[in-house]
């Protein structure tokens, strides 16, 4: 049997998913999720590996959170104050 943040490697490992998705699949909370892709983000750089991130964007106006350093999902649009957002996706890739 294999560690929970293992079943999340492997899960981003074979493509894109969102903290939701992860959440969804691996029955944990998306809280929980976001503190294992932080732990994650650091132990993949020892491998040549990388968690990369499609930024969360704004569905209103179109603005993306390229800058943002959290994983998790931003609240509102700094741009339009909306706050209709698709969530940030992660896939791990070789480097």
């Amino acid at each position: 049997m294999s560690t929970t943040r293992q079943e999340i490697i492997t899960l981003l490992s074979e493509g894109e998913h969102g903290a939701k998705d992860i959440s969804k699949i691996i029955r944990i909370s998306e809280k929980e999720v976001y503190t294992h892709l932080e732990h994650i983000n650091r132990s993949l750089k020892s491998q040549k590996r990388r968690l990369n991130i499609t930024p969360a964007e704004c569905l209103s106006c179109g603005f993306k959170f390229e800058a943002r350093n959290r994983f998790s999902s931003p609240g509102r649009c700094p741009k339009c104050k909306g706050e209709h957002i698709q969530d940030p996706k992660y896939v791990i890739s070789e480097k």
